[in-house]
């Protein structure tokens, strides 16, 4: 035990001193240019490196302050090899930006219109060239709202669509802070939902960038002493990682003095408004110092290597990947601990799935339908109304069936006990079921007509069964793992829970799977009885996993004290990557699961399609659209995991055909992704090195990696590489592949690919794939 213990604290000494190894800025400032810029734009252009200026007109002018002649601003651009000035693209504005696409070039720039203050822009105009000198007519593409000026802007291409960032001083948050728009044309402009940085805090001076499935910020971080550049990220513009406090992007050289149009004895406190391009094999940087009042003090820096090296070296080492908010009025299902430090006595699964999970894993894609009481009282999922208000006149469960096989599912989970206690079949525990619902005079089974559907259409059947009951009632806190406390009397709730649970396990076949529900759980491992100050442990939830294997040996478990599927930690349909399979020991509380359990522990996703898990009146405005479904499935199937997409049922129990016509939209343009390879292949044990010859060297833009997992989860490391020019090039990177990876990458036409994997002997790859994704 001592030696453990010693184990234990050396490595967590050692954690601590590879904690604190020396990462390193790696741009290279390369001096200052001796101009007064702030805003500028470096970008490639036909082959030559060209530097966009905004330029304020009272720079030039003897005695002049900030906001004089601001009308006489402009938006130029210049040749950096020459210095000369090669074009003036804009009078009158400021805050421009260039932004490359195909084979022209679009700026954008705040239009200071006339009759109205300096720097009260309203207005962001758009203009375009092909050739540097003909400009089209500009046009206005975006109006601010009452009360609201525009500022910097910033343009990138992201994933599928045109992103435009605009710096705002919305009198809701602190000034300033950054909005998201989305374009397919880089004219018509719309807002992405909720897509905002910089909320809580001082953000200016922003720049925009798109590699590799991230979007990179560059945004002023106001210290104490002066504003340095840093940078953050997100998948989706929503959830933001930055970077760490201790990597600044830019920051400024107080030792920098004799600053254009300021005193001599002035330092330099600001390095902001940086912006960047890729020019001749390197990262090309422009930014400016000063202090932040009269002027800037343009410099250039430089990165030997790629924007996106760039960009990934700031977040080296660090955790990569975040979860995103939880979407809903609900508290979330289940709370991460505050304490990891919680033991029990453990019990590993193996390192390899057991048939059960294995089949479960290959269908990948199920759906879940969540229907009961709450379908009727605006998806309050604790209310408890009268047993009678449930009244599904038209109940299709075959409808439910055919929704689900149109998207894909292979299993579906229906709610048949929800956290309010309400029984969809005829119980004999209590009267808080259909027995007492006007729906075929209280002889109705809402669970037998879902299985017999399901059967009909060789779907698998999976139950949901809520362990807390608020009718009864008994259920635990929502409290945090680990501090949850008992609420009611669990020694009459749990026989009474046990009955229930043994009708659904002997009254209807087969069941494939069971989903027990983290939140309000009388039952969990970590649950107090505040009558004792004594924690329950795994005693109760051990015996109704005992139960499920008895009656339903075949049947898998989601959830409980020893669960064979666990949760991603997400209701938006994501997962972490890297993805293991194996939980290792003493992991559990960091993948969802109890202390007490490790090993083989597969991670389910689920998403709801609406803004509820029940179905609301009006809801189907909020239905989520095709391409975010299909950037969860990105994110959870894509990464190894499993997903379970919801289906709401309304009052009368059918599913809503724009929810229907949705989720069948969805299935197609999942079928259509991956319909035609160009090209597939598969693997032998222990190949490092596998070809795929992909056709007439057609245009890929998405790589499917399968590992065969019957034995286990092998590739710890993976490196795609194309063949282009004569030579491979590295086009993709990452860790964990597991039941499937997908992998998006920039389009390229390549006449084979490889994979490399690299110190896993026993790995079988048994699939590898290439589309065209567009």
């Amino acid at each position: 035990m001592k030696k453990r213990y010693l184990l234990f604290i050396f490595a967590l000494l050692a954690q601590a001193v590879c904690g604190q190894s020396t990462w390193k800025n790696p741009i290279v400032k390369q001096g200052r240019l001796g101009s007064p810029l702030v805003e500028t734009s470096p970008f490639v252009f036909h082959g030559k490196l060209y530097l966009l200026e905004n330029n304020q007109r009272f720079w030039d002018v003897k005695g002049a302050k900030p906001g004089d002649f601001f009308h006489e601003d402009e938006v130029r651009i210049k040749d950096v090899k020459s210095g000369k000035k090669v074009s003036v693209v804009l009078k009158n504005h400021g805050f421009g930006t260039a932004f490359v696409w195909k084979d022209s070039l679009y700026v954008f720039a705040g239009n200071y219109g006339t009759g109205k203050p300096w720097r009260q822009m309203t207005e962001i105009t758009m203009t375009a060239t092909t050739d540097l000198k003909t400009w089209t007519k500009p046009v206005t593409v975006l109006k601010a709202n009452k009360n609201e000026y525009f500022f910097n802007t910033a343009v990138t291409r992201g994933k599928d669509k045109f992103v435009l960032l605009y710096e705002t001083n919305d009198p809701r948050w602190k000034p300033f802070t950054f909005r998201y728009e989305e374009s397919d044309d880089l004219r018509n402009w719309k807002e992405i939902p909720d897509a905002v940085y910089g909320k809580d805090k001082y953000v200016g001076g922003p720049a925009l960038y798109y590699e590799n499935g991230w979007y990179y910020t560059l945004y002023l971080e106001a210290l104490k002493n002066g504003y340095e550049t840093r940078i953050t990220r997100s998948r989706d513009l929503h959830t933001w990682e930055d970077a760490p406090d201790d990597r600044p992007f830019v920051t400024f050289e107080p030792t920098h003095k004799k600053i254009p149009l300021l005193k001599p004895e002035i330092a330099e406190s600001n390095a902001s408004d940086v912006e960047l391009c890729y020019f001749q094999g390197k990262t090309i940087l422009y930014f400016t110092g000063s202090d932040q009042t009269t002027a800037g003090d343009l410099q250039r820096a430089e990165y030997a290597g790629t924007p996106a090296r760039l960009f990934e070296h700031f977040f080296k080492d660090i955790k990569t990947d975040i979860p995103p908010k939880h979407e809903g009025n609900w508290a979330p299902v289940l709370t991460a601990p505050q304490d990891a430090t919680n033991t029990q006595i453990t019990e590993s699964r193996g390192r390899k799935p057991s048939a059960g999970q294995l089949a479960l894993q290959e269908e990948q894609l199920g759906a879940f339908v969540h229907f009961g009481p709450a379908s009727y009282i605006r998806s309050d999922m604790l209310a408890v109304p009268a047993a009678s208000l449930f009244n599904p006149s038209l109940l299709d469960a075959d409808q439910w069936v055919r929704a689900a096989k149109s998207f894909g599912a292979k299993h579906i989970v229906l709610t048949a006990k929800h956290h309010n206690g309400y029984c969809l079949w005829p119980t004999r525990t209590t009267e808080y079921s259909v027995t007492k619902s006007p729906w075929k005079n209280g002889k109705g089974d809402v669970v037998a007509d879902f299985v017999k559907a399901c059967r009909k259409y060789d779907v698998r059947v999976g139950l949901y069964v809520s362990g807390g009951d608020k009718h009864f009632p008994c259920s635990s806190t929502p409290d945090p793992q680990g501090q949850r406390k008992l609420v009611g009397d669990i020694h009459k709730y749990f026989p009474v829970f046990m009955e229930q649970l043994r009708e659904l396990l002997t009254g209807y076949g087969e069941i494939a799977y069971l989903w027990f529900d983290g939140a309000y759980d009388p039952f969990g491992w970590d649950v107090t009885n505040t009558k004792t100050n004594r924690r329950l442990g795994t005693v109760y939830g051990d015996a109704i996993t005992a139960m499920v294997k008895d009656l339903q040996p075949g049947a898998v478990i989601m959830g409980g004290t020893r669960p064979d599927m666990r949760w991603s930690g997400s209701e938006q349909g994501w997962a972490a990557y890297p993805l293991w399979n194996v939980v290792p020991q003493g992991a559990g509380l960091e993948q969802w699961v109890g202390p007490q359990n490790s090993g083989w522990i597969p991670a389910e996703a689920n998403i709801f399609t609406r803004n509820n898990w029940f179905w609301t009146p009006g809801s189907d405005k909020t239905l989520r659209s095709v391409d975010f479904l299909k950037k969860v499935y990105f994110e959870s199937i894509g990464r190894g995991a499993n997903l379970l997409v919801n289906m709401t049922p309304d009052t009368s129990g059918i599913i809503p055909e724009a929810e229907v016509t949705r989720l069948a939209d969805f299935g197609k343009t999942i079928q259509k992704t991956f319909s035609a390879p160009q090209g597939t292949t598969t693997g032998k044990k222990a190949e490092t090195e596998i070809i795929l010859n992909v056709s007439d060297a057609r245009l890929v833009s998405l790589i499917e990696m399968e590992e065969d997992l019957k034995e286990g989860q092998f590739v710890k490391h993976y490196e795609v590489q194309a063949y282009v020019g004569g030579q491979w090039k590295s086009i993709a990177k990452g860790e964990s592949i597991g039941r499937r990876r997908i992998q998006l990458i920039d389009p390229l036409h390549t006449s084979q690919l490889r994979l490399l994997i690299a110190d896993s002997p026993f790995a079988v790859i048994r699939k590898f794939a290439a589309y065209d994704a567009r």
